[in-house]
């Protein structure tokens, strides 16, 4: 089965675009390609005008640590450690201290308005609050860029769009982000760049927002 057929795409810094479409329509495979975590079999991922073709698996995990911020549909989260222990996480092969880590998961965790809860573990935290914790953890590395998966699908129309504002917020500050949703209102409300695809194939690419530089 081919789960992506002929996309041809390229995406700027700074830039958020939505990604929509159906389930099974190639989604989550194409985020994964870009991330690393899958690799295609024809073509070439570019980044930054090189080829990936050659890249050996030290290159892909230094390219995801210091390139990419995940954001899982499911959150990801490892129930058994604190809220704070699961951001650290995310800066444990950074070289820093173990002070200066737990400051910037700290610092991650404010971010998104969740501080306050950092020595909780997950099971007593709501959908939204888990959605908020992933995000810091997508954060804390200060990310060129963040891949979401469906951040809102499990979300009501209120907590949906602070988790957007969170994403839209990183986006300013010059991450590039790629939320993949089923949300058409959000969508539509957002007036960003929104790329659909069907069936692994790409049926449109609206430039509804403009881009936000020109790099």
């Amino acid at each position: 089965q081919i789960a992506l057929d002929g996309i041809n795409l390229k995406f700027r810094e700074s830039e958020f675009v939505t990604v929509l479409g159906p389930s099974g329509s190639g989604k989550t495979t194409f985020l994964n390609i870009i991330g690393g975590l899958e690799r295609c079999d024809k073509g070439d991922l570019i980044i930054n005008g090189k080829s990936t073709k050659e890249f050996t698996d030290s290159n892909w995990d230094f390219y995801r640590n210091n390139n990419i911020g995940f954001i899982f549909k499911n959150y990801n989260l490892i129930p058994h450690l604190s809220i704070l222990e699961n951001v650290t996480i995310a800066v444990s092969f950074n070289g820093l201290s173990k002070k200066e880590k737990q400051e910037k998961a700290i610092e991650a965790l404010n971010r998104v308005g969740i501080k306050d809860y950092m020595r909780k573990t997950s099971q007593y935290l709501t959908k939204d609050e888990m959605q908020r914790v992933a995000i810091a953890r997508a954060l804390v590395n200060n990310p060129k860029i963040i891949l979401a998966d469906e951040p809102t699908g499990n979300l009501d129309p209120t907590n949906s769009w602070e988790i957007m504002k969170l994403l839209e917020e990183a986006n300013d500050r010059g991450t590039t982000v790629l939320v993949v949703t089923h949300n058409q209102e959000i969508v539509n409300e957002m007036k960003k760049r929104v790329v659909t695809m069907k069936k692994g194939v790409i049926v449109s690419d609206e430039k509804k927002g403009g881009y936000n530089n020109e790099n």
